[in-house]
């Protein structure tokens, strides 16, 4: 006969899902990214100061639960960010590599979407930047429409200002390039209305929250945002740059013109460069940013200046795909929140 403890051993976990608290979700979900190799922002601060703030009951994962020792241990995590009732997106999906082929994410995946987005597709887009191994489950989860495919282009800051466009990063600095601005100074609701322009997004909090995070930080967490600017003050593009584990992470570049998206690449190029010389921060002067490869405009700066893609994802929809001109994407903003 087998003695109680022997049964409880015996016992498969319980596993349950729940919200993270702020803290401890900025803390887990940072940290499995840098285990993921996803090269995540600067000390996860982008998780702590825009992207919990927008949904604070977003960011979730799944645990078991000892039956012996009443343990509880993450073994799984998922976001999905909604921002208005038409939109949502999926993110941050990691299963502990201990405890995959379980079903413990598919079943974290599931109730994301039905318990906490609702996953009604016939009013909702929801949205998801797929890694190409996963694009067949995602498919079978609903993800059946597709916006374009991303390719993740690597460069080195130092050698687009002082190399690759050395004329034009010199007009910069002379103040030769007429509209610059910095981000904080140019009126929000003109760069939501390019974000929904361009990618579909409709999300104004999320723009203003980001433009806020990359303001006012320059000198001491070397975060920029700069936009281009007509004459009569209308946005013809802008973008942002911040520092990651391992590079810089680029993300958006919206465009009205390649040309209008090379000036803000180099302008944010200089401001990095230049600000790693005062004030070292250490993280690597390369640069990643996350392009559409259906906008040929961007496939064509790319390569003209040699940066190779070294990371694909698919940008998946459940649900209608937004309207949309991804001839203004130059970068999107961030594969975890779209």
């Amino acid at each position: 006969m087998l003695t109680h403890l022997q049964q409880s051993e015996d016992l498969p976990p319980t596993f349950t899902i729940a919200p993270l608290s702020r803290d401890h979700a900025a803390a887990i979900f940072f940290n499995w990214s840098i285990s993921e190799h996803w090269n995540p922002t600067a000390q996860g601060d982008d998780l702590n100061e825009v992207y919990f703030p927008l949904d604070a009951g977003a960011f979730f994962a799944g645990m078991t639960i000892s039956p012996t020792t009443g343990e509880t241990k993450i073994v799984s995590i998922l976001s999905g960010v909604r921002y208005d009732a038409e939109q949502a997106w999926v993110g941050f999906y990691v299963v502990d590599p201990a405890q995959r082929g379980r079903g413990y994410g598919l079943k974290t995946f599931q109730h994301v979407l039905n318990k906490h987005l609702g996953n009604d597709s016939a009013r909702t887009s929801i949205g998801l930047d797929g890694v190409m191994a996963q694009v067949s489950n995602y498919r079978k989860s609903g993800f059946t429409n597709v916006a374009w495919q991303n390719e993740r282009r690597h460069g080195d800051l130092v050698q687009l200002v002082e190399v690759q466009e050395a004329a034009l990063a010199d007009k910069i600095r002379s103040g030769g390039v007429s509209g610059l601005r910095d981000l904080a100074a140019v009126d929000g609701a003109q760069l939501a209305a390019m974000e929904v322009q361009y990618s579909g997004l409709k999300r104004p909090e999320f723009v203003r929250r980001w433009v806020q995070f990359h303001s006012g930080v320059q000198e001491t967490k070397h975060r920029f945002g700069t936009a281009v600017l007509a004459e009569d003050g209308k946005v013809l593009g802008f973008g942002c740059i911040r520092p990651a584990q391992t590079s810089y992470r680029i993300g958006p570049i919206y465009a009205s013109s390649p040309e209008v998206a090379k000036q803000i690449l180099v302008k944010m190029a200089i401001d990095v460069v230049e600000t790693e010389k005062r004030h070292p921060m250490g993280v690597p002067l390369e640069v990643d940013i996350d392009m559409p490869n259906t906008n040929k405009h961007a496939v064509e700066l790319f390569d003209g200046l040699g940066w190779k893609d070294t990371f694909p994802s698919l940008r998946m929809w459940k649900g209608p795909v937004p309207e949309h001109d991804v001839n203004g994407v130059f970068g999107i903003t961030t594969l975890e929140v779209g």
